[in-house]
């Protein structure tokens, strides 16, 4: 089990880095009984965009714009929001429930969202829960619908795909994870770390030369080896388990927008196209050779939301939805 857990924090971990601009406003937000989340707020336009996953996404702090109030916030149990004592708040339905205590607290009416890996899934949650409260949706790199999905060979991309330098630190995260599960063998929680991040590094990128933009996440105590396993053993654990139906989203008439990497390591490309044929009013921007995290590959893929979130289609956005 633990092995399992790791193997998920690589395809799951993420970076922290210094924003390029400081925000307006800081803080927690309480948003369930010990459950308080960090956000950082650019801006006090009428058009609200709430950003999960700070912690992943630094550079999203461009997107600010005087008619926007964008919000960027960790998670809960993760980056620096608070610890949650109680794993049994850990699931994706909990950040879902988040993201509307997080709509309340900031007065907002109506929100765009923007979600990234297994976020790309959380907000189509909320956009089917909550439907006459999303104005507009981005996905990047989302998790499929249901964990295991098969997808055609070429929709799909693992650590074979890796550059030489990308393959050794592999083989030094797969021996340092495989004495994990053995009690008589001490590992340095930081070099442990170091180790996860550097493969992770290589696997989130699609050019090899990119990994040196994936900064370190190990000084966060929420991104410790010991608190990343606890978190995904609930979170995964309860994700791997569910099965969201298609028709729950096919509903959807809100425009969405999801960008998808051929190389994502993380997520299958396949999720992205098959994301882009379930919604109504659905888009796909295809980035070829680009990794999980899109934007280090395709710093193009922001200019590509900020024209989405200003209620245009990116001109390379490839249409699959009914509209």
């Amino acid at each position: 089990m633990l092995a399992r857990i790791f193997l998920v924090l690589t395809m799951l971990i993420a970076p922290v880095a210094a924003q390029a601009s400081a925000p307006d406003a800081k803080g927690y937000v309480d948003t369930a009984p010990g459950v308080s989340v960090y956000y950082e707020r650019y801006g006090t336009g009428p058009n609200v965009i709430l950003i999960p996953g700070r912690l992943f996404m630094p550079e999203f702090a461009s997107l600010a714009r005087p008619d926007r109030t964008l919000i960027q916030y960790d998670m809960r149990n993760r980056g620096r929001s608070k610890r949650a004592e109680d794993t049994a708040q850990l699931t994706i339905l909990g950040d879902v429930a988040d993201v509307e205590a997080l709509r309340r607290h900031f007065g907002a009416e109506k929100v765009s969202l923007v979600g990234f890996s297994y976020l790309g899934l959380m907000v189509a949650l909320y956009s089917a829960q909550y439907p006459d409260r999303v104005e507009r949706v981005a996905q990047i790199g989302p998790v499929p619908r249901k964990f295991g999905t098969p997808y055609a060979a070429d929709q799909q991309a693992g650590d074979d795909s890796l550059s030489a330098e990308g393959k050794a630190a592999a083989a030094d995260w797969a021996a340092l994870r495989a004495n994990l599960e053995k009690p008589d063998v001490k590992i340095d929680p930081k070099a442990g770390c170091e180790v996860l991040q550097l493969y992770s590094s290589y696997r989130l990128v699609g050019t090899p030369a990119n990994y040196a933009g994936v900064p370190d996440n190990c000084p966060l105590e929420n991104e410790s080896l010991a608190a990343m396993n606890r978190h995904f053993t609930a979170h995964f654990g309860d994700l791997q388990k569910r099965d969201f139906p298609r028709e729950a989203f096919t509903k959807l008439e809100q425009p969405v927008l999801t960008l998808h990497g051929t190389l994502d390591r993380n997520a299958p490309y396949g999720s992205g196209l098959e994301w882009a044929t379930t919604f109504r009013n659905g888009r796909l921007v295809t980035v070829e050779g680009g990794a999980h995290q899109l934007w280090l590959d395709d710093p193009a893929v922001l200019a590509d939301i900020d024209r989405f979130l200003a209620g245009e289609w990116p001109a390379r956005a490839q249409r699959f939805g009914r509209e």
